[in-house]
């Protein structure tokens, strides 16, 4: 049997074991995923190796550890290695080979709903990892600008010294954004009967598109007037995607009907 898990905190709300059940089913293979909680003071050197142990093919990493598992990397993709966060590890004769699906997840995600947002000017709702892998994508992408709008000086700061990259900036104050999208990268939608101050600074203006990474969505904190709004759900299938052709290291995805599994995830 092939063993797959899905580490995280919070990590109740993931719909990964539920998605890859229904995808082992259809494929024919005999494979588990499960989720784990990792406590944040947990050895995770030792919550790795558990796996390994375990003879498990491979894991998805979730918030808050994407950038604190990349050290126990052994080999990572460019993504990851620009970014400095993973969410899959494959584990292959005794190594550890670390990927950032998340790139090509949010890519691939505008490609599904046509979107193109070269030339485009975009607000960024955070600066952890998430937040990094979509101001990736988004340069490969060569739009315009990226304001980061965050809360957290220290990551903000981290992020702009590592991409090392003039499109990327602080939000200005009072300053009108034409073309402009919306992208939050935070939890802030997950969260019932929550007020965040960061939702006071975002401008008061008409977005051409408002992108939330999540794909559950609990709230409609993000109420502001736009052309078109979509949710991480397409992302999230994506990204699963590319983790199962590099664990069974083949096109294996391309045999499953993508519809049936947007209608899976509520």
């Amino acid at each position: 049997m092939f063993k797959f898990h899905v580490i995280g905190n919070p990590i109740n709300h993931s719909s990964s074991p539920m998605l890859f059940k229904y995808i082992f089913k259809q494929l024919d293979i005999d494979g588990s995923y499960t989720k784990k909680c990792i406590k944040l003071d947990s050895n995770l050197k030792s919550e790795i190796d558990f796996f390994q142990k375990k003879s498990a093919t491979g894991i998805n990493i979730t918030m808050p550890f994407k950038s604190k598992l990349i050290s126990y990397a052994d080999i990572l993709d460019n993504d990851s290695i620009q970014t400095g966060n993973v969410n899959c590890f494959h584990f292959k004769n005794k190594k550890i080979y670390g990927y950032n699906n998340d790139v090509y997840g949010f890519s691939k995600m505008l490609n599904h709903n046509t979107i193109n947002l070269a030339g485009s000017n975009n607000i960024i709702i955070g600066s952890g990892s998430s937040a990094s892998s979509i101001i990736l994508s988004l340069l490969k992408q060569n739009v315009n600008n990226i304001f980061i709008l965050s809360r957290n000086r220290k990551s903000t700061n981290q992020i702009m010294n590592n991409f090392k990259n003039n499109k990327i900036k602080k939000l200005p104050n009072d300053k009108k954004i034409e073309n402009c999208n919306l992208i939050n990268c935070t939890p802030i939608t997950l969260l019932k009967n929550q007020n965040f101050d960061i939702i006071n600074k975002i401008p008061k203006m008409e977005f051409t598109n408002i992108i939330d990474i999540n794909y559950k969505i609990e709230n409609n904190i993000l109420n502001f007037s736009c052309e078109n709004k979509i949710n991480g759900k397409a992302m999230f299938i994506f990204q699963a995607l590319k983790s199962l052709d590099i664990w069974f290291e083949s096109n294996i995805s391309n045999k499953l009907d993508y519809k049936q599994l947007d209608k899976l995830i509520c």
